[in-house]
């Protein structure tokens, strides 16, 4: 309904924004799991968390999505003086519209919402604010906040409450531009629930890598000639490795919301030993046949050399969770240490924050050098965390 503002919204790193229409319009960019928990369960939660700084207080926002009702989804907002997103959280009337888009800036849900925020702006206009220079011990204290919050916490929160649709929700958008990658030809659909997550995904994860890389150095489920099979989802030939990349994810439907927080959890180390173990079988191939002739998905022979710079092994799940990364790491040093290739895994809303940090081969490949030699030498696999703000 305002699209002269998508360019402003293009711009909005994850998390909380807003634009200026004729009134203050809430955007949230942000997961697809975030954005249908709200749609589904029609409310989330704001909670305002105390920081300290160098003996300065303030404060930051906890947005929470329910699809657990102990551990939610969560998106972290340091408010910091004098950014614009906090003026307008302080102005924002009870009755708001709030926008929901994804990290590709597709617009998946918006709706009018209520929520009783004069306490909540009292104590926001009533508090020290820091600046934005604290932005990262700010996301960091407030994650630590809420992971301990109490019952009297909760008892704190504003909830916000998402009334009528501003437009049907159920869609599918048809992307009929030119992709300029190598591989599947024709057009691309997305859409918030997906049933059959896979194709989806990997073109998500395409659209991210393209922030780094050149489109026609991404090949977009190359085939092997010998046995029709895939070698790999994602073929990425860069300057100066080649990468191997494996996409797991799950469906994201309604029923999907009931999942326990154990089974999410099981389900990630699921994927990512599947992951691996497709990585081993594209590694093998290539050991084996010295340089196995490959064709797009259209039948085109596919002229590269895979044995002329080194290889990367990537690995890409739904979710990874803090709790985990002890079993992760495990998994990781076996595979590396059995087939001596720097193998790394993320999860899909880290490679989103990854590429919006490092536009270019050589900056992805030096964060992917940092983990890898991390993990060789420390024995564990490090949660990626970048100590600088995302660019906008």
């Amino acid at each position: 309904m305002h699209p002269d503002v998508l360019p402003h919204v293009s711009k909005l790193a994850r998390g909380l924004g807003a634009v200026a229409t004729d009134e203050p319009i809430l955007v949230i960019k942000t997961r697809k799991e975030i954005i249908l928990t709200a749609r589904e369960k029609r409310e989330f939660k704001l909670y305002l968390a105390p920081c300290v700084v160098d003996g300065r207080r303030g404060l930051t926002l906890i947005s929470a999505f329910f699809d657990d009702p102990v551990s939610p989804l969560t998106i972290t907002t340091p408010l910091a003086a004098d950014d614009p997103l906090t003026g307008t959280i302080q102005i924002l009337p009870n009755q708001f519209k709030v926008c929901f888009f994804d990290e590709h800036n597709r617009e998946l849900l918006s709706c009018e919402a209520h929520a009783e925020l004069g306490d909540f702006r009292s104590r926001i206009t009533a508090s020290p604010l820091l600046g934005e220079e604290h932005f990262i011990e700010m996301l960091d204290q407030g994650d630590a906040w809420f992971a301990r919050s109490t019952a009297a916490d909760d008892m704190l929160a504003t909830s916000v409450y998402l009334g009528e649709d501003l437009f049907p929700s159920n869609y599918v958008i048809t992307d009929m531009t030119q992709q300029g990658f190598q591989g599947r030809t024709g057009f691309a659909t997305s859409q918030l629930e997906r049933p059959e997550p896979g194709p989806m995904q990997e073109m998500d994860i395409i659209h991210l890598l393209k922030r780094s890389y050149a489109a026609d150095r991404i090949v977009h489920g190359p085939v092997k000639i010998s046995d029709g099979e895939e070698l790999v989802d994602v073929l990425i030939l860069g300057d100066e490795v080649t990468v191997l990349l494996q996409a797991k994810d799950s469906p994201n439907t309604a029923k999907t919301l009931d999942t326990t927080l154990e089974r999410k959890q099981r389900k990630a180390i699921s994927q990512l030993k599947e992951g691996l173990s497709q990585v081993r079988g594209a590694l093998s191939t290539i050991r084996r046949e010295g340089n196995p002739k490959l064709k797009l998905i259209s039948g085109e022979e596919l002229s590269v050399d895979l044995n002329t710079k080194p290889i990367v092994g990537v690995v890409i799940v739904k979710e990874l969770f803090k709790c985990s990364y002890e079993e992760y790491g495990s998994h990781i040093l076996d595979f590396m240490d059995r087939y001596r290739i720097p193998t790394l895994v993320f999860d899909y809303a880290e490679l989103d924050v990854m590429t919006r940090h490092c536009p270019s081969e050589t900056a992805l490949l030096g964060a992917f050098h940092q983990i890898f030699e991390h993990t060789r030498d420390q024995r564990t696999y490090p949660r990626l965390q970048f100590r600088t703000r995302p660019p906008r």
